[in-house]
């Protein structure tokens, strides 16, 4: 028996089991099924392409990768919608590119931040960046300002308090 057929019935035998199995490993029981038709997919097309030992191994194997995948760009997703914004403020095409509104606005909240680290004392503004941007934690910007880390909290908090009240100032 040829292995694409091994796989094929393999999928429609534990099919359920398939889905099953997506679903809980994803988290979106809505997309397993999808989940599963791409790893049937794959499997069948690496099947063509060679040998392979342990079809209902490769299988299983495929549906995990897609559906650990599947799960990180679903909790990906998640942590981008921050402060409770929309989904239509963030809302993207299927080709990924943002619209142009979503471009505008991102702009003008740009400038409004920008506005606003340029308001900022140097120290509360180095302490704020190198939060942000180069994502440090509160020790190390202590270390690197020479101040505690209580003060470097402040620091901070006070800077992320003024950008956020910028931003929502024409939200």
């Amino acid at each position: 028996m040829s292995q694409r057929r091994v796989i094929a019935e393999l999928f429609a035998e534990r099919r359920d089991d398939l889905v099953k199995y997506a679903g809980a490993v994803s988290g979106d029981d809505a997309g397993a099924e999808d989940l599963v038709q791409e790893a049937w997919l794959r499997c069948d097309r690496a099947a063509r392409d060679g040998r392979i030992e342990r079809p209902a191994h490769l299988l299983w194997r495929i549906l995990r990768n897609v559906s650990i995948d599947r799960g990180r760009r679903i909790a990906h997703e998640k942590r981008m919608i921050v402060g409770g914004e929309s989904e239509q403020r963030l809302a993207v095409h299927a080709d990924e590119q943002p619209c142009v509104e979503a471009m505008l606005i991102a702009r003008e909240e740009l400038a409004r931040i920008q506005a606003v680290l340029d308001t900022l004392d140097p120290r509360t503004r180095s302490a704020f960046e190198m939060h942000r941007f180069e994502g440090a934690r509160l020790r190390q910007i202590a270390a690197r300002l020479g101040v505690s880390v209580t003060v470097a909290h402040g620091l901070v908090a006070k800077a992320l308090a003024r950008v956020r009240q910028a931003v929502r100032q024409d939200a």
